[in-house]
């Protein structure tokens, strides 16, 4: 028999118990659905989360921080009161990075610049004969993406010496009608230097940040201003005589550079801790993974527990159509293709399983804009994004599954004797 003849014949038989046939692919497709639906929930997630770790930095930068001494830290024995260890002493402090260090990485191969943090403390701020408000100042030592609601930005967000990017929750405060209005006024940041003497920075409005959609996104109502200003504020809180120092440096990367061969360089270049990005992203990229394995694993079992229903199904095919396969074996069909025709009903149900799953799937995706509203997400946001080759894979190995499935039912047709199989009631 020609294979397109028995594929016919298959869905034919199949067609004949549709009951069967239904519930059997039903409990195929809840394994398809779950693991499909697990891919678009990974796909969606992972690509949300690029967005969300895109606008902390480049994938070009690593964060250099100076590693703290372990011998510093407390023992936690019981002490008497009033007594207190070196090593209780010298966890009170937190060792700074120096001009050498930022000399020694910039030299390293693969570095194309090297930008300080600092810790910045302001006193107050006020602007348009506002009162005096608390604040949190950040200097801007990367690319990081700025989400504005009024205003504009250089190339790479860049904030240039003299500007500042006010924060949106200050627009009011500030008296200002909008965020519109704020652009081009002036806010007056005081400072304490080390003396405890006060001294003031005028900065120009040039943009106002947005209020994030999200509810995951990493925000804090901070006044950001130029890398340059920072560390002249930060030059002016130093006591006298005291060596710069830096909370940490942005370590940018050349074009075409590998950012781990820098990290490994710079942490062997000396006592730093310097992490990528692109390991930031891994470690939050894990929990994502975690969680879609987790959801394919349900999945993978009710696929398993489907198995068995396909062994039943076509065991049951094979004793109601006993006779039938002994008129076919009588008018000469060979018993490989007695067995290809159970093999090919199998192929049938595994297909209208992942059919099922992967459709049911595609319209849980449909519902992304709802799911983006509930979940006070940004406008346009996809949780749910469907990989259709990979949902094309799945239906083949679903199908290969129910084949291996079927294979001793269709073995015990293919063995039938013709005239014990005539000879069945």
């Amino acid at each position: 028999m020609k294979a397109t003849d028995i594929i016919r014949r298959a869905g034919k038989n199949l067609r004949q118990a549709k009951a069967r046939t239904v519930l059997t692919s039903l409990a195929i497709g809840v394994g398809a659905f779950t693991i499909a639906l697990a891919m678009a929930a990974g796909n969606g997630g992972r690509d949300y989360l690029d967005t969300m770790i895109g606008a902390l930095g480049s994938m070009r930068n690593i964060n250099v921080m100076a590693k703290q001494d372990a011998s510093a830290q407390s023992d936690n024995k019981p002490r008497k009161v009033g007594e207190q260890t070196q090593a209780a002493a010298n966890s009170l402090g937190f060792r700074e990075l120096t001009v050498a260090d930022r000399t020694k990485i910039e030299k390293i191969e693969g570095v194309e610049r090297v930008m300080p943090t600092f810790n910045l403390s302001a006193k107050s701020v006020t602007a348009n004969g506002s009162d005096e408000y608390e604040a949190d100042v950040q200097s801007q030592s990367d690319d990081s993406s700025i989400e504005l609601t009024a205003g504009s930005l250089g190339d790479n967000y860049e904030i240039k010496p003299g500007q500042v990017v006010l924060p949106h929750v200050f627009v009011e405060a500030f008296g200002f009608k909008n965020a519109e209005a704020a652009l081009g006024k002036t806010v007056n940041i005081a400072f304490d230097d080390a003396t405890g003497k006060t001294f003031v920075r005028k900065f120009t409005i040039v943009a106002v940040d947005k209020e994030p959609t999200s509810p995951l996104a990493f925000y804090t109502n901070q006044f950001r201003i130029s890398n340059s200003d920072g560390e002249a504020i930060a030059k002016a809180q130093r006591p006298e005589g005291a060596p710069e120092t830096f909370f940490g440096f942005m370590v940018r990367v050349k074009e075409g550079a590998d950012p781990n061969t820098v990290r490994d360089a710079i942490n062997a270049a000396g006592n730093y801790e310097a992490q990528t990005f692109a390991e930031m992203r891994s470690s939050v990229m894990q929990v994502v993974n975690i969680v879609q394995y987790g959801l394919m694993g349900f999945g993978a079992l009710a696929i398993i527990a489907s198995i068995f229903g396909i062994i039943n199904t076509q065991y049951i095919s094979v004793l109601e159509r006993t006779q039938q396969i002994g008129l076919m074996k009588a008018l000469g069909a060979r018993r490989k293709d007695v067995s290809r025709l159970f093999r090919y009903e199998a192929a049938w149900i595994g297909f209208l399983g992942g059919a099922i799953g992967v459709v049911l799937a595609f319209l849980v995706t449909l519902l992304n804009p709802v799911i983006t509203k509930a979940l006070e997400l940004e406008e346009g946001t996809r949780l749910l994004q469907m990989d259709w080759v990979m949902s094309g894979i799945l239906i083949v190995g679903l199908m290969l599954i129910a084949i291996l499935s079927g294979y001793f039912p269709a073995r015990k047709a293919a063995k039938l004797d013709p005239i014990e199989a005539l000879r069945t009631e």
